[in-house]
């Protein structure tokens, strides 16, 4: 079904939100809303508009695809991406390595119902959720080029216990692990960037999950995931949890499991 964003309403079933999974492996999926950014640079389009008609081409191209990759990249004009008009729209949307398929598209009809919501009319904003991120914007936007703006850190609110000096230490030896991983992905042009892992740290199990756009090949990958910890480099000391996230890659660490696999 196409989606649209702005005057044309979204035809699309009704996400489904997987709130929280709760089992006898303390499985905790979830799909909260976590973040938006609104560029005001790019302007804002008006209903009916040559830019609104081109955004929602690219967004019904994006509906019709099966996101088995849980990647897509697609606007109103054809590849390459070269000598673009005013107006052009682009949308970048990156689903998590465990939100594939049929999870992908409901992630998209969410987080275009939430960036419409928060960012009405502009011409560029990202969004993200827990299980994908969407990115609209008036250029290219899944080239090999890393997009640093818009980062962020949250943490999880609850404090460790024991010795917190040991555990984020070790915290930061599977941090590296993690990303050397996602590069290595990513110099082998193969696949989704997509690193996953845990690691007992004295009694506790820390799971951890990093990802980049697809398109981010070659030391893209690691470059940006590396850059991204570097500017947050005491979030989450002695917390639970923490996650990093800009509009290429994010990741994310915690004392309980929240993939699917």
């Amino acid at each position: 079904m196409p989606l649209s964003f702005g005057s044309v309403p979204i035809l699309a079933a009704v996400a489904i939100q997987l709130l929280l999974i709760s089992s006898v492996s303390s499985l905790n999926i979830t799909n909260e809303y976590l973040h938006h950014a609104c560029n005001n640079t790019q302007g804002k389009y008006k209903p009916g508009s040559v830019f609104e008609e081109n955004l929602n081409i690219a967004l019904k191209n994006i509906s019709a695809f099966n996101l088995q990759k849980g990647f897509a990249l697609d606007s109103n004009m054809n590849r390459p991406y070269k000598n673009i008009p005013p107006d052009t729209a682009f949308v970048m949307l990156q689903c998590r390595g465990d939100s594939y398929g049929s999870k992908c598209h409901s992630c998209l009809t969410t987080a275009l119902s939430g960036l419409r919501k928060k960012c009405p009319r502009n011409k560029a904003g990202t969004i993200w959720y827990d299980q994908c991120t969407l990115d609209i914007s008036t250029f290219s936007a899944g080239d090999s080029r890393i997009l640093y703006d818009d980062y962020l850190c949250i943490t999880n609110p609850k404090d460790l216990s024991g010795d917190k000096k040991m555990f984020d230490k070790k915290k930061k030896d599977f941090t590296d692990k993690l990303i050397s991983e996602a590069g290595k992905l990513g110099n082998n042009s193969k696949g989704s960037l997509y690193a996953t892992g845990e690691m007992m740290i004295g009694t506790k199990k820390l799971y951890g999950m990093m990802q980049c756009t697809d398109e981010l090949y070659e030391n893209g990958c690691s470059v940006c995931l590396d850059w991204l910890v570097l500017q947050h480099p005491f979030c989450g000391d002695g917390k639970q949890g923490v996650r990093y996230m800009c509009r290429s890659c994010n990741a994310r660490f915690e004392l309980y499991p929240f993939l699917r696999t």
